[in-house]
Formats: C-alpha cells, structure tokens, sequence
C-alpha cells in the first residue's frame, strides 16, 4: 500500500515551502534507510529533485543585523543537509540504482559548502572510496583541492575557541577521508593527491594526525565511520 503512494509523497520535493521539502526528504531518507523497495523504482525522477536541494541558492541567503554586526543566515542550510543526509543513506541502500559519476559532482560541491555538509561529505568521500573506488580513482583531482583547501585553512587570529575547535574537526575529518582515499588501488600513483600527502607529511601540525589516523586505516576504519555516522 505504501509503494503505491509513496510518489504522491515525494511529489512534495517539487513544494514551494522549504519546509514542506524539508520534510518530504526526511520521508525519503526514512524510506530509503528502513524500506528501499518503496523508492527504487522512483529514483529516476526522485533523484534530479534531490540533487537540485542539495546547490546552494543565493536568494536563500540574507543578511541580519545584529547591534553593529552584520550575520549571514542562510535559510536554505537544513534543506541541503536534509539532501545530503539522503545521498549518504543511498550509497548503502540504493547504489545499483545510481550513477556514481552524476553523485559524485554533487559529493564535490559539498566538499566546498558548510561545515555541517562539509562534514557529511567527507563521510561520503571515505564510503565511496570502498564502495566504488574505479569511479572515485577517475575523480581524484576534483576531490583533493577541496580537502587540500581545508587541510591548509587558517582560522581568523581574532576568532574565538569554537572556529578552532569547528576548524580542527574539519581537519580530521578530511584527513579521514584523505587516508580513505589511499586506500584505493593505485591512488599513490596520483600526482595530486601524492603532493597534497606530501604537504601534510611536511606540516608539523597534520603529520601526527595525518599517521594516527591512518594507523586506525589499517584495522578500524570502518568501524569509526559507522560510529560517526550514527552519532
């Protein structure tokens, strides 16, 4: 029964409210992760409407003023986390069903975006790295400057204890991802991903990380993803 409605549901990914969308994806990721046999056969016209939410979009994105401090909001955010969340929950349940080179320009977007999305994608770089490392090996270059750009990005002198920790985070997730990614058969063969190895391993503040966490590569990797995944 729910099979025959669930495209009436989905229906909603096309609402003019960001909340109707919002939800309508929570519905979807809920499908996909408890029951993919209600949107299988959907993906086809499912995933466009997914991967437009998941773009930034300028006329979501407005300037509040606070005393004498101007703060950006972007209304948009939880729309495109929503979208990511159930890009991520696809790669376990709906692959086949997927072009791995189509989901993987958005992965590269995310890579650029957020924290929050930053985040999420580089739990979907370390997983697409075991699931379908021909693909990811082609898109090398593409996936390296974003995490390079993080890796090597200073905070502000003036911020205050909260962007270090954010921006530490970030680090060692990238890093997590880079570690994933050499994993994959003949990726030290690469030349920017092997310069961008190379400038870690020449950086007093990323080389100790950069070694422990390739250390829990070699027998715990999987475990940790899944940890930071349900967390």
């Amino acid at each position: 029964m729910l099979k025959q409605c669930m495209g009436n549901f989905l229906a909603s990914l096309e609402d003019p409210d960001l909340n109707v969308r919002r939800v309508s994806l929570v519905a979807f990721n809920s499908a996909a992760h408890n029951k993919p046999m209600l949107i299988r056969d959907l993906l086809d016209t499912v995933l466009p409407k997914l991967y437009t939410e998941t773009m930034i979009k300028k006329e979501l994105i407005r300037e509040v003023e606070m005393g004498p401090f101007k703060h950006t909001v972007d209304d948009g955010l939880d729309l495109r986390k929503a979208a990511f969340e159930c890009m991520y929950t696809l790669l376990d349940s709906c692959l086949d069903r997927i072009d791995v080179f189509e989901f993987l320009n958005y992965v590269e977007n995310g890579l650029r975006d957020h924290y929050d999305i930053k985040m999420l994608t580089y739990l979907m770089t370390a997983r697409l790295a075991q699931l379908c490392p021909t693909a990811v090996l082609q898109r090398l270059e593409r996936l390296v400057e974003p995490l390079k750009s993080t890796c090597t990005m200073k905070v502000k002198a003036n911020s205050v204890k909260q962007e270090y920790e954010k921006q530490d985070e970030l680090k060692r997730s990238a890093l997590r991802a880079v570690a994933a990614l050499l994993t994959i058969s003949d990726a030290d063969k690469n030349p920017a991903l092997n310069e961008f190895v190379s400038q870690i391993k020449a950086t007093v503040e990323l080389q100790p990380l950069f070694d422990m966490i390739q250390k829990d590569c070699s027998g715990n990797n999987i475990n940790e993803t899944n940890v930071m995944d349900q967390s």
